[in-house]
């Protein structure tokens, strides 16, 4: 059974299933989390809707993060396709 991303996935669940989204959040204010010594607290709690809430993101920004971590999602599923096939 596929893992399912949505806008109510934590933070430490995304982090695990695509470490490669961290480099994606960092550009949406993620790197506050490390300045301010409270990452491992936070990313057990929050969900993606929640980071969005509380970077302020507008609509727009929003949009993109999800395209991308959407993109890098799809691309995890292709590459484990190839590999079964």
């Amino acid at each position: 059974m596929k893992e399912r991303i949505t806008l109510d996935t934590k933070l430490s669940e995304l982090l695990e299933l695509l470490p490669e989204v961290r480099e994606v959040l960092l550009n949406y204010g993620y790197q506050r989390f490390e300045e301010e010594d409270i990452e491992q607290v936070v990313v057990d709690k929050l969900t993606i809707r929640g980071f969005c809430r509380l970077m302020d993101l507008d609509d727009k920004a929003q949009g993109n993060l999800w395209q991308k971590v959407q993109h890098i999602y799809r691309e995890l599923e292709e590459k484990k396709w190839k590999r079964e096939s």
